[in-house]
């Protein structure tokens, strides 16, 4: 049995294949650390997990670690776990309100900011925003994870953000990547690999366990969210990396 080390994951409805598989793939444990996309880089920065899910504009700029697997979190076209939300037309939006700790980072809505909406507003992570807050008419607000594949959408527009970015740049919508500490052996890894194909390949049975079992939830893990890190993912990624444009996020306090 190989004993894989800590490993940090966000659990939604995307990645559940792969919490699966981590947890029940023959032949292989593991420490699972469940801790939001921006927790996982932090937690490999520090040295407390090994092997992370990170956004991808994260696993840029962190050092002492290697692109591990064949797989990763993309979308070809419609994501319909991430979505922008907004009640007037996009040139009258002067906020976007987003999760900075989730995989849309302000790299890949400044990309589409600028390339493809040619608007410029302010970033606001909602995380630094005060409790009582409420969005204001020019507000855009991001939705992300299972909330936005369950629920409906509440404002007079909608952006999907897999299909905005294939408009945008002719290529997928790459999330997260799966990142490894140097130290983290040639067994370790190919028993990672393993344990996500077991996953990716029992994907019901993990819904099931998930208790988010639907017809489209399936349809979402099977036919939108794309799983493999191909030559076209990793040529996307690196464009991101190269490319990819940053808007400063700044909060609001009022």
């Amino acid at each position: 049995m190989a004993i894989l080390r800590r490993i940090a994951l966000t659990s939604y409805l995307d990645t559940v294949p792969f919490v699966y598989g981590i947890k029940h793939a023959p032949e292989c444990r593991a420490e699972l650390l469940l801790s939001s996309p921006a927790r996982s880089v932090e937690l490999i920065e520090q040295g407390a997990a090994d092997i992370a899910l990170v956004p991808t504009a994260a696993a840029d700029r962190l050092r002492g670690v290697r692109i591990l697997s064949e797989y990763c979190l993309s979308s070809s076209e419609r994501l319909a776990t991430a979505r922008m939300e907004c009640d007037v037309p996009l040139q009258q939006i002067e906020q976007i309100i987003y999760d900075a700790e989730w995989f849309i980072t302000s790299e890949i809505l400044g990309r589409l900011c600028t390339h493809l909406w040619r608007i410029a507003p302010k970033l606001i992570d909602r995380n630094e925003l005060p409790a009582e807050w409420q969005p204001a008419p020019t507000d855009a607000e991001i939705i992300c994870g299972t909330e936005a594949f369950t629920s409906a959408r509440r404002r007079r527009y909608e952006f999907d953000l897999g299909e905005e970015w294939r408009r945008s740049t002719h290529s997928p919508l790459v999330l997260g990547v799966w990142i490894a500490r140097a130290d983290v052996t040639p067994e370790e890894s190919d028993a990672f690999e393993r344990a996500l194909t077991f996953g990716i390949e029992h994907t019901w049975e993990a819904l099931t366990k998930s208790e988010l079992a639907t017809p489209e939830s399936y349809t979402q893990l099977t036919e939108r969210i794309d799983y493999l890190f191909d030559q076209e993912k990793d040529k996307a990624l690196r464009k991101l990396w190269r490319e990819g444009v940053k808007v400063a996020p700044r909060a609001n306090p009022g």
